[in-house]
This record gives C-alpha cells, sequence and structure tokens, in this order.
C-alpha cells in the first residue's frame, strides 16, 4: 500500500545528504531555490552549483575566485565563468571541493530550456559520482500539451526511439519518459526520487498520484514527491 504524506519543511526530502543532483525537466531551478531556503530557515548552509548551467541569481561567486576569499557564507550559487546570462558548469571535482564548506550542496545536473520534458543527448546528465540522492524532475504541466512545445529534444526522441511523435502527451506518453533511454537516463546505482513537479497546474489533481504510482511501480523506484515549490505543496509517496 501507498503512503502519502504531506510535509510542510522541503528540507525533509534532503534530510541526510549532502550532495543532491537534480535533472530533467519542469522547474528544477525553483525547486532547488525553495530547497535550498528550507535548509537555510533550519541553520544549514547551502551551494547551489552545475555541472551544466544555471542562470545567475544573487549571491554568486566564481570558483576560482570563492577558493581566493575567505571562507563562511551560509548560501551561494557558485560556477565556473559567466557565460551570458548564466554561470557555467563546474567540473565533479569542483563540485566535491564545495562539501567541504557547505553543509549542503545542490547541483542542477540537467537543462531542458524551461520545458517540463526531455529527451537527453547521449552527453546528458552531468551526474556526479558522489551525488547521495539524484531527483529525477518532471513538469505535470506538460500533460495534454502539443509534444513538440512540451519535450526538449522532442525531434531526438523520434529518431533514437524510431517512433512518430505523439500529437499530444497523454498520461501513457508522460509515463514513457520514466524509462532508461530518458530520464532515468545514468541513475542506476544512485539513489532516485521521482519529482512530479507544478502539482498546481494538474487537471485533475488526482491524475498526478496516479501518475507517481504507476511510475514507482514500473521503475522499482521506493521514493516520489509531488510538488509545487511556490505554494509550499510537497507530497511524499513512498
Amino acid at each position: 500500500m501507498w503512503h502519502i504524506q504531506r510535509t510542510i519543511d522541503p528540507s525533509d526530502l534532503i534530510e541526510g545528504v549532502r550532495f543532491a543532483s537534480f535533472i530533467g525537466g519542469g522547474g528544477k531551478t525553483t525547486l532547488i531555490e525553495h530547497l535550498a531556503r528550507s535548509c537555510l530557515e533550519r541553520g544549514k548552509s547551502v551551494a547551489i552549483a552545475t555541472t551544466t548551467k544555471i542562470f545567475i541569481a544573487e549571491p554568486f561567486a566564481l570558483f576560482d575566485d570563492w577558493m581566493k576569499t575567505p571562507r563562511g557564507a551560509p548560501f551561494m550559487h557558485i560556477g565556473k565563468t559567466i557565460e551570458g546570462p548564466k554561470l557555467t558548469a563546474l567540473s565533479s571535482q569542483e563540485v566535491e571541493v564545495l562539501g567541504h564548506d557547505f553543509d549542503v550542496v545542490l547541483i542542477e545536473a540537467d537543462g531542458a530550456k524551461g520545458h517540463p520534458l526531455k529527451y537527453p543527448a547521449s552527453y546528458e546528465p552531468v551526474i556526479p559520482s558522489f551525488s547521495d540522492r539524484v531527483f529525477i524532475v518532471a513538469g505535470l504541466d506538460a500533460l495534454f500539451k502539443p509534444f513538440g512545445s512540451a519535450v526538449f529534444r522532442h525531434d531526438l526522441f523520434s529518431r533514437e526511439t524510431g517512433t512518430e511523435p505523439p500529437r499530444l502527451v497523454y498520461p501513457d506518453i508522460f509515463i514513457r519518459f520514466f524509462q532508461d533511454d530518458a530520464l532515468l537516463k545514468s541513475t542506476a546505482g544512485f539513489m532516485r526520487t521521482i519529482v512530479l513537479n507544478k502539482y498546481d497546474t494538474s487537471r485533475p489533481r488526482h491524475l498526478a498520484a496516479v501518475l507517481m504510482q504507476k511510475i514507482l511501480d514500473r521503475t522499482g523506484i521506493e521514493q516520489g514527491v509531488i510538488t509545487a515549490p511556490e505554494y509550499g505543496i510537497y507530497y511524499r509517496i513512498r
């Protein structure tokens, strides 16, 4: 029997975790920022880093500059360089160094250019091997949207799977993305959590829990979270 529990403290989701990697699509950045805020409220120091790219947000530092300055900041976004509006990727070794100074390191390890679903290229995602938990994120706002606009690299999906793209992202298509060639790519061997994000966009609401249960059954992953961070909604399912 599935157990569903609402939590008002999202930092519970990363209790005992120092390095958490976030992959997929569907609002990873917003989720990470809310988790960081929750950890800070608990008195933990937090670094937000990336092995791809993240938008610049205050406070931020470049890794080489940060290494030369006195430590002690409770919160920082850290990248390697600035490229337009974004911080660029750290190496896994550089991310690991952050763990010596911060209680929690939240790693944006994938990019989807704002799409709720994605099909990864050969070089994605970039998950540090020492990650304590990987959060696999998908946006519920993909449901019943045109496939081409809801899925990042939808053309790659069609080429790699040899299938014609569906017209809309129906529930069975949404579930299809939770396979080893798509959102679960490179996650085997890690502690994993499925995140169905943007619950506030889900109509009808019960569909989110139904999808989560089917995904957990099919993948064998033991923990899922249905979230709408901007509204303080976090339902744990396990």
